[in-house]
């Protein structure tokens, strides 16, 4: 007689997919267990997840909803929110589900990351320097490429807002109209 697999071994068969970027058959699973009433955070964060690299934005949107309703101190739906809206080039809304995700869980790079691409694009550039800091401090050695970008981008935002440097170049500009 086959063994019923369990609810645990389902989700994690799921999310192996989800990590393997096999989109279509961990939301299959993700369905599978969804209607069988199972309510779990985790199972509607990931099947968001999923939906949202199948570019279904709104229906990730609600599965994110419906982990906050079910945990809402879980960081992971909150942070999956912004990074649909940061998509979206909604920057403003993006921001408050970062910072609402920063509130549960404080150290995620990510999330610090993602946050500073928002602040960037929204033109504030204090706010974006702070967070691409705090993605430098948080990350390991697995964002090391990223953390190498990062690295760059910081040296720009602070070049530009160092008070000579705009001085010098608007006075370049003077001596050689041609630059314009």
């Amino acid at each position: 007689m086959e063994k019923e697999i369990s609810f645990e071994e389902k989700l994690e068969e799921a999310n192996l997919l989800l990590r393997y970027r096999e989109f279509e058959e961990a939301c299959k699973i993700y369905e599978e267990l969804i209607s069988k009433e199972f309510k779990s955070p985790e199972l509607h964060n990931n099947y968001g997840l999923a939906l949202f690299y199948l570019d279904k934005a709104e229906e990730a949107l609600k599965e994110f909803e419906k982990a906050i309703n079910l945990n809402n101190s879980f960081a992971l739906p909150y942070a999956n929110t912004g990074l649909v809206y940061l998509n979206q080039e909604q920057y403003e809304e993006a921001v408050k589900f970062f910072l609402k995700a920063l509130e549960f869980d404080s150290k995620n790079p990510e999330t610090h990351y993602n946050l500073a691409v928002a602040y960037y694009r929204m033109d504030n550039k204090t706010e974006a320097l702070k967070y691409y800091e705090s993605f430098i401090n948080y990350a390991g050695d697995e964002y090391k490429k990223l953390k190498e970008s990062v690295k760059k981008i910081i040296t720009q935002i602070i070049e530009s807002q160092n008070p000579q440097n705009i001085a010098k170049d608007k006075g370049e500009a003077e001596e050689n109209p041609s630059a314009n």
